[in-house]
């Protein structure tokens, strides 16, 4: 989040100073999200591959079998929730219509909490602030794994979002001294030479007589620019070259087709881990190979060279657990971004007072800078 609000902040600050923006013909009012995605994201050109779903249809014998007794999951428990389609639980809802709208509709017809499913396995809803926090922060280490989510990369298990239990609480321990906002400010010179390559690209349209931008695009390739510049250590040009690698590879990541997502999840584990099928799917694998490789090619390089830089990378490398708190002053000044009050820098403290590593072992630093 204080990365994020660093790169924002920088660049709406510079383009409000330097230009004035008015809404065109062509802007969709209200706007358009794109369908079948779980964060809000506006509308784009997306193919969704719906043939492949007919190949669904020969596994579904499997869940005939386990559907009804899981149909019953939320009714026993007297839990009231959308009501689930044989098969696909309420899987489909959110693929034909943004999640955030879905889980909306859904909160103001069955209240604070609620049961769906995904296929056949139930997940509780829970849409009451006071028991939000009291899940992600009070009681944080009885709810700290995420869900099992698709993708086999060996890298995948060690990315902050998908570790699990100890794995996932030394990462988090180790890692956390990167993310204070004085860490975060020695990026500040890579992030405000990417706001200035931004700034004149659009300078240059306003320049050449467009009347028209795709600011989503433009903003799309800063944020790009500004990741690969802190976490990669290269400059990817993205306004001038649409077609480099690190843009095309970074599209497929974050747009791999439905059906594979539900393959993934809609068949037997026993299925999923089979090497055949994870070279069919290849759920981004190739893609991420392409990045894990670049950064193990960098850290290589600066070892053996004994390089030292102002990024993000450098800062895992270098990153090493002391005890006691390592906030600093500054931070305060982003607490209320952050959601840090007195409760989580508690909380934070008892999680991770008996996490005894101080380094991160390289493929650690690969998971978190993918």
């Amino acid at each position: 989040m204080r990365f994020a609000l660093l790169e924002a902040k920088l660049a709406l600050a510079k383009i409000s100073q330097h230009f004035r923006f008015s809404r065109v013909a062509n802007t969709d009012v209200p706007l358009i999200f794109n369908k079948g995605r779980n964060l809000l994201q506006a509308k784009r050109l997306v193919m969704y591959e719906w043939y492949i779903i007919g190949a669904i249809v020969a596994v579904l014998a499997y869940y005939h079998f386990t559907w009804k007794s899981a149909l019953s999951y939320w009714k026993n428990r007297q839990i009231s929730g959308p009501k689930p389609i044989p098969i696909f639980g309420n899987f489909l809802s959110p693929v034909l219509k943004a999640r955030p709208f879905v889980e909306m509709e859904w909160y103001k017809k069955y209240g604070r909490l609620f049961g769906v499913f995904t296929f056949e396995k139930p997940g509780l809803t829970v849409a009451d602030p006071e028991l939000v926090k009291q899940i992600l922060v009070k009681d944080f280490h009885s709810f700290r794994n995420r869900r099992t989510a698709a993708g086999n990369h060996k890298i995948f298990s060690k990315i902050m979002f998908r570790a699990r239990d100890d794995v996932w609480k030394r990462v988090r321990a180790i890692a956390s001294p990167t993310f204070t906002s004085g860490k975060m400010k020695k990026m500040y010179g890579l992030i405000n030479h990417c706001c200035e390559d931004f700034m004149n690209t659009l300078d240059k349209d306003v320049s050449n007589g467009m009347n028209e931008v795709e600011l989503k695009q433009l903003m799309g390739a800063y944020t790009m620019d500004v990741i690969a510049s802190c976490a990669f250590a290269t400059k990817t040009n993205t306004y001038a070259d649409p077609n480099n690698p690190f843009t095309t590879k970074a599209n497929n990541l974050f747009n791999i087709p439905v059906w594979k997502g539900m393959l993934s999840l809609l068949l037997p584990k026993f299925i999923v881990s089979n090497s055949i099928f994870r070279r069919i799917v290849n759920a981004g694998n190739s893609d991420a190979d392409f990045f894990i490789d670049f950064t193990r090619s960098i850290i290589k390089k600066r070892r053996d060279n004994k390089e030292i830089h102002n990024d993000f990378l450098q800062l895992l490398i270098d990153v090493e657990r002391s005890e006691g708190d390592i906030r600093e002053a500054s931070d305060a000044n982003e607490a209320h971004h952050v959601n840090e009050g007195k409760d989580e820098i508690t909380a934070d403290a008892e999680a991770f007072s008996n996490v005894l590593e101080k380094k991160l072992t390289e493929d650690e630093i690969l998971a978190q800078c993918f």
